[in-house]
């Protein structure tokens, strides 16, 4: 150990791991203080500390490979001069203020996820210019850069103060002994790649245990490694024929028959009775709006006054749960009816094009389909994925500027994102043409600015006025719509693609999954509320049951006012993107990565996970893992492409 330390580099990489260690611990200890009214206090917590000390020295020494390799490019009599002591503190003080802005980064995400880094710090990353935007909008940055730099600057400087820098400076060795150190370096951590996983980290009763004991580096680093997660190689499995005959099982409705004798061919024909409707359809995806901000879901402040009173107008989905955490999983929900395969949404997968969406029956009824969105559709490969699946894109780049009276670095106001789609609905009936059109909103999201006048809580103070305005703007869209000629023939869907957060102490937290969806327009439909535990991938069945049209479908989704709607399955599917789930009978299972699994009876009032039987369990369980892993190979296997002729069965 003391050869060693004879190095300047070892020296110097033994200063960096150590600030890191340290600046680590104390993220733990700030993000545990944060969690403190979520956190269990109890012996538990030794055990997170523990984990996370390890991967925090383990994350270190790739923090350190920097200063080994500096000790090879210059010689310690450099560093030992004022040239070297200048480049030495300015190194320095880059390093130190990195550390305190992950430390502050992690901060802002755990505040808005309450997790440490994770795939959507990855999608952050690579959407550069709305992130930042936002992050500028939202907080106060310049004076918080300058901090970071300021701290960075006092931390090199204590060091120095103190004499580490002059101790680390004074080692003595060879060009080829500090080459040989850098080499131990690299070794070490590449075994730390191939030995250390996030997947060793204890299992926790309590979810934010879980994240508290990682470190925020690796983490990310582990989410930038797994953007999708190969279903046949990490989850539970069922042989092939069994997962098929189970979920075909699970799918087949009165109105259904399987399109072809083949086996492994999930196609089903829908065949309604009576004539067909050709009304238009007008879905409206509400960026991050849980049922938590309406009076059905327990709310008490007024946030939404006019969905409150849409839910006794429309067709209420009063028991419906999202099918993930992020705008893409809802829309994927809703245009493919497919539970959440696990890792990122199929809309932002290279494969995602081209594919049988439920867009396609009104492609073949000569429908004009098309994507209004209010900020840039290449955000999450939005454009790509509605582009190539048959609709017009129609996000803030193809809009005139005088179309656009606020926007925030998000996007168009959700006024501004109607008066675009109405004005474009005229320009369809004036053609006599039919039209579908997908519109997400943006306004119920970070910065949370919106246009002064609207509503009672002034613009730029938190999810709750963001919230109200979003529900304002429903109301506008109802009143300029109901002045057109084709509002008559026109079906309104308004759902949420996933509520504002899903963080808690559960695996998957129940209660952060619901949200609300209804189906307007009193002039063609009757209002009721549909009880049922439903799941998003169930609305847009429900419209096509409506509309009274015959269809092939892939879809693993139930039409709820079906003839045979009462005696349909009761579930819903929730995800995070780890961890997938099914809920149904009041018992909630979940599968997760190395084919580990769990089960659990459900409150859905509470949310509250207590231990199910290994008899009960182990049936949810298969059903469970017969819809994922049928689900991920629809698409794997390119089945899901509309070109895609045979078929076979799953990979075991």
């Amino acid at each position: 150990m003391r050869q060693l330390l004879r190095s300047a580099s070892v020296r110097l990489a033994v200063v960096a791991l150590s600030l890191f260690f340290v600046i680590s611990l104390l993220s733990r200890v700030l993000l545990l203080m944060a969690a403190h009214n979520d956190v269990s206090w109890d012996a538990s917590l030794l055990g997170v500390f523990a984990t996370g000390v390890l991967f925090d020295l383990v994350s270190g020494l790739f923090a350190a490979l920097p200063w080994l390799l500096l000790g090879v490019i210059v010689t310690p009599r450099f560093l030992r001069s004022k040239a070297g002591g200048i480049l030495l503190m300015l190194l320095m003080t880059i390093f130190a203020g990195a550390l305190v802005f992950i430390t502050v980064s992690e901060w802002v995400f755990w505040d808005e996820f309450g997790a440490r880094f994770n795939f959507i710090a990855v999608d952050y990353l690579i959407w550069t210019q709305e992130v930042l935007g936002n992050l500028f909008e939202s907080y106060p940055m310049i004076p918080i850069l300058a901090g970071i730099v300021g701290a960075g600057a006092f931390i090199a400087w204590f060091l120095k103060r103190k004499g580490v820098f002059a101790w680390a400076t004074q080692g003595t060795t060879s060009w080829l002994e500090r080459c040989v150190a850098l080499g131990a370096g690299l070794g070490m951590a590449a075994v730390c790649v191939f030995t250390v996983s996030q997947s060793a980290i204890p299992v926790f009763t309590n979810q934010f245990h879980d994240e508290l004991a990682k470190n925020g580096c690796w983490s990310f680093m582990a989410a930038f490694k797994q953007m999708e997660l190969e279903y046949t190689k990490w989850y539970p499995k069922l042989p092939k024929n069994e997962a098929l005959a189970t979920a075909k099982k699970q799918l087949a409705t009165s109105n259904e028959t399987s399109s072809t004798s083949e086996p492994a061919d999930l196609h089903r024909t829908i065949t309604p009775t009576g004539p067909e409707h050709r009304w238009n359809v007008m879905l409206i995806c509400m960026e991050s709006f849980g049922a938590d901000y309406m009076t059905y879901g327990g709310c008490k402040h007024n946030i939404s006054p006019n969905l409150d009173r849409l839910t006794n107008e429309s067709i209420f989905f009063e028991n419906l749960y999202a099918t993930g955490t992020r705008t893409v999983r809802g829309m994927e929900a809703l245009t493919l009816d497919l539970p959440p395969t696990p890792g990122q949404a199929i809309i932002y997968r290279p494969e995602g094009t081209n594919l049988v969406t439920t867009f396609t029956p009104f492609l073949e009824r000569g429908y004009d389909c098309a994507f209004f969105y209010g900020g840039d559709g290449r955000f999450d490969y939005m454009n790509r994925y509605f582009g190539t699946n048959g609709c017009r894109v129609m996000d803030v780049g193809q809009w005139k500027k005088d179309e656009i009276s606020f926007k925030t670095s998000w996007g168009a106001c959700d006024e501004d994102l109607f008066n675009k789609a109405l004005a474009d609905a005229d320009r369809n009936h004036a053609a006599g043409k039919p039209f579908h059109y997908f519109c997400m909103t943006t306004s119920n999201h970070r910065p949370y600015s919106y246009p002064a006048g609207r509503i009672d809580i002034p613009s730029h103070t938190g999810h709750q006025g963001a919230a109200k305005y979003a529900d304002w703007s429903v109301q506008y869209l109802i009143d300029q719509a109901s002045k057109r000629p084709w509002f008559k023939d026109t079906l309104f869907i308004f759902c949420a693609d996933h509520c504002a957060s899903s963080a808690g102490k559960a695996e998957l937290n129940v209660k952060k999954f619901r949200i609300p969806a209804m189906i307007y327009n009193p002039l063609l439909v009757k209002p009721q509320k549909i009880t049922a535990l439903s799941s998003q991938i169930d609305v847009m069945p429900t419209v096509f049951g409506l509309l009274n049209w015959k269809h092939v479908t892939l879809g693993y989704g139930y039409d709820r006012l079906a003839p045979n709607a009462a005696d349909l399955p009761q579930r819903a599917f929730i995800s995070n993107y780890q961890k997938i789930g099914m809920l149904r009978g009041g018992g909630l299972a979940i599968l997760k990565p190395k084919a580990q699994t769990s089960f659990y009876n459900c409150d859905l009032k509470t949310g509250a996970l207590t231990p199910m039987s290994k008899g009960a369990g182990a049936k949810l369980i298969k059903d469970t893992t017969a819809f994922y892993q049928t689900a991920a190979w629809l698409f794997s296997s390119g089945r899901l492409k509309k070109n895609y002729q045979t078929a076979t069965a799953p990979t075991p």
